[in-house]
């Protein structure tokens, strides 16, 4: 988490509009036979572990920087991953396909995936978008649902309003920054990035790791 969080301090220091400059496109999740768009990316953590890199062929873009999408579903309380596509070139000038590349991260393990690596809060949004922003997942939405997994086991559900949402994520950060993990990181933080005050470096904290301290 630390060193997660000064990679994204020093990427707002040094090139602030566009560090998440532009909206990302999601991964998606299954749940009770619906499709829904994931505002988090459960995969992030194993393929740091593995120190993975898209290939050179995947089609890198503004929209979607981490060069990959994941599909998900939750499947008998567990969450499972069932494929993860890049994009490349076809044999048109200028177009392009999904490929997947689940065997090539997965190569010794049975489909679907099981995220036992992933420990968090899933955020899915819902309804209309009452505020856009032209950044990450920062839009705001009508409904939210939150998912708490414990090592790929779904424990918790829930089912938010907007206000609702907000007031859950306030306590849980609130809680989170008590924390000496928080401390810590905010302490690298204000040395990394010495251009942004305290208050801006809690916001961006609070906005783009909810995933953290969400399931606190």
């Amino acid at each position: 988490m630390l060193q997660m969080l000064r990679a994204a301090a020093f990427a707002v220091a040094l090139c602030p509009m566009m560090a998440f400059a532009t909206a990302q496109v999601p991964d998606y999740i299954r749940i009770d036979r619906v499709d829904h768009a994931l505002n988090t990316n459960p995969l992030e953590p194993h393929l740091a572990h593995k120190n993975w890199k898209p290939p050179e062929d995947a089609a890198i873009s503004s929209a979607n920087w981490r060069g990959y999408i994941a599909s998900w579903e939750v499947a008998q309380g567990q969450l499972v991953l069932n494929d993860v596509t890049i994009h490349v070139s076809s044999s048109e000038p200028g177009d392009y396909v999904a490929k997947s590349i689940l065997a090539d991260l997965f190569p010794s393990t049975t489909t679907p995936v099981v995220a036992d690596w992933y420990s968090g809060a899933l955020i899915i949004s819902e309804g209309e978008i009452t505020h856009y922003v032209h950044m990450g997942y920062g839009s705001s939405y009508e409904r939210y649902q939150v998912l708490r997994v414990a090592s790929g086991k779904v424990i918790e559900r829930l089912q938010l309003s907007a206000d609702e949402f907000e007031r859950y994520k306030a306590e849980k950060f609130k809680a989170f920054t008590t924390t000496d993990e928080f401390k810590e990181s905010i302490a690298n933080m204000r040395k990394d990035v010495d251009t942004r005050t305290d208050e801006q470096l809690f916001d961006f904290i609070k906005s783009y790791y909810a995933e953290r301290y969400l399931p606190l």
